[in-house]
């Protein structure tokens, strides 16, 4: 017969790190009004491990007296995702570790246990409940959706950050599925939210642990807000700070960009100080080993929409900001050919850099050395993906067109086919959608199933009090497009937003 060693159904609360990277030391275990009656002679009661910093994941231990295996089921909830860390599957083991996934906080959970003898044809039984710990600040439980239903949408979950700037309000990281359900969050609060809080380029590396910037460093955490690894800017050179986008390489080096500053003459206005960009790449353990500088390889002459905005950057070293020349606000790398795409909002480009040689070897936009062949360039773009039959989707905000009116711009996903022979850009997709312009941010990338998750994106303002950013599914074969969208509440930005096929914590 194989039974579990009698443990008790303990709150057992594991060492872990909250979001900001405090480590919370030690392992108190508390009695716990948590209840369930185990079958008889057969099968103890279990081991709950609770996780500081994550209520939304917990672990199961069993102890066995003999070799058996088991399965872990959520009793009412058919989306929360359970794992079995050890031993692998199928295999049986004296101890069962099961990892509970995707549970809502502060809540009553039924789950239930089977156990099975490995040498035997005996089973048995184990069901009782489980709290969860409280939520995170700014967790949200439910998003507001509309959906064409499962049949219509991708599967898979969406993984996007979300902050109501210049407020007292929590920021996080959010994976929801396609029920607006979030599975898994992370976030803090803090006494004023501003776009350093933010976090920005946000992904799900290929070991389950997720990688962003936030607070002038670059992060990677685990599943519970551990922190894996924490570069500091001014420790690589970049004193202003990193923004924007973060992209790990094949060799396991990472991508940031940072800023520059120079003093530049400008015709009729004099000397102004001006902040360009950098690409700074890095190793997980902090060493700076690659740099390009805008002010090396473009023209601070060549000026675009956005240059005299009143939100400058500041200059540490120096009692002036700087006028925003370029914007940068996108890296994509490509192993193949060893190159870096640049996107710069107030350059309206997207350019080709060789990495070994810091040579720009193209520009893609308005005035750059493409013709177009579609009816119109993108503008104050964001996020550009080579697409796997070699075109390039991004998201087009479609302000700051010097032949149009702002009033008049409508945002949009958009897809160039590039021909490198006659350099030409055709435009070979857009979505649908006339209805909404984000001024700032905005994402497009295609889902596991081929349609396009786009993120438009705004913030609150006195003028605008309930602007609210949404996240659609869109299925380029429809009419019309759009099969799901996702609404943030009123007054929430959000940067990023990406489909990912797996749970955070899980690895490829």
């Amino acid at each position: 017969m194989a039974v579990c060693a009698c443990v008790g159904l303990s709150a057992c609360r594991a060492a872990g790190n909250d979001p900001s990277g405090t480590t919370n030391s030690g392992t108190d275990t508390e009695s716990s009004s948590e209840s369930g009656e185990p079958a008889a002679f057969a099968l103890a009661e279990p081991t709950i491990i609770h996780h500081p910093g994550q209520p939304m994941i917990i672990d199961v231990v069993c102890e066995l007296t003999a070799p058996g295996t088991g399965e872990l089921t959520h009793l009412t909830d058919d989306d929360v995702r359970v794992f079995l860390l050890g031993p692998g599957e199928g295999e049986p083991a004296t101890s069962l570790h099961f990892r509970v996934r995707g549970l809502r906080p502060g809540t009553v959970h039924g789950l239930a246990l089977t156990v099975s003898e490995a040498n035997g044809d005996r089973t048995a039984q184990w069901q009782g409940e489980v709290t969860t710990d409280p939520a995170l600040p700014g967790y949200v439980a439910k998003f507001e959706i509309d959906s064409l239903g499962a049949a219509a949408v991708d599967p898979s979950w969406r993984l996007f950050d979300m902050t109501q700037l210049f407020t007292a309000s929590p920021s996080g990281v959010f994976l929801v599925d396609d029920e607006g359900t979030t599975r898994w969050y992370l976030g803090d609060a803090d006494d004023y939210t501003d776009i350093a809080d933010i976090f920005t380029g946000v992904k799900l590396r290929p070991d389950g642990t997720v990688s962003y910037l936030r607070r002038n460093s670059a992060y990677v955490v685990d599943e519970f807000g551990g922190v894996v690894m924490q570069v500091e800017a001014a420790s690589i050179g970049a004193p202003a700070g990193l923004h924007h986008d973060l992209i790990e390489l094949p060799s396991g080096n990472f991508m940031a960009l940072g800023y520059s500053f120079q003093d530049v003459d400008y015709q009729g206005e004099g000397t102004l100080h001006v902040a360009g960009d950098t690409i700074l790449e890095f190793t997980p353990a902090g060493e700076l080993v690659w740099s390009w500088d805008t002010f090396d390889h473009l023209d601070p002459q060549r000026r675009r929409d956005g240059f005299f905005i009143p939100m400058m950057i500041p200059d540490p070293n120096s009692p002036e900001d700087g006028h925003d020349w370029t914007h940068a606000n996108g890296l994509v790398y490509t192993a193949n050919d060893d190159t870096i795409l640049l996107s710069m909002r107030h350059q309206d480009w997207i350019i080709a850099i060789d990495h070994g040689t810091g040579e720009v070897l193209w520009r893609l936009g308005d005035e750059g050395d493409f013709s177009l062949d579609g009816d119109r360039w993108f503008f104050h773009q964001h996020s550009p993906q080579w697409q796997a039959d070699g075109s390039l989707m991004l998201y087009d905000n479609a302000v700051g067109n010097p032949a149009q009116p702002d009033d008049d711009a409508h945002s949009r996903a958009v897809r160039f086919a590039l021909n490198f022979n006659s350099m030409t850009a055709k435009q070979v997709w857009t979505d649908d959608d006339s209805l909404f312009s984000s001024p700032i941010a905005g994402d497009a990338d295609v889902t596991p199933s081929g349609h396009v998750l786009r993120l438009d994106s705004t913030w609150t303002s006195a003028e605008h009090p309930d602007t609210a950013s949404r996240l659609r599914e869109l299925d380029p074969a429809a009419s019309p497009q759009a099969v799901w969208t996702l609404f943030m509440p009123p007054g929430q930005f959000s940067y990023r937003a990406v489909p990912v096929s797996r749970f955070v914590g899980v690895a490829e």
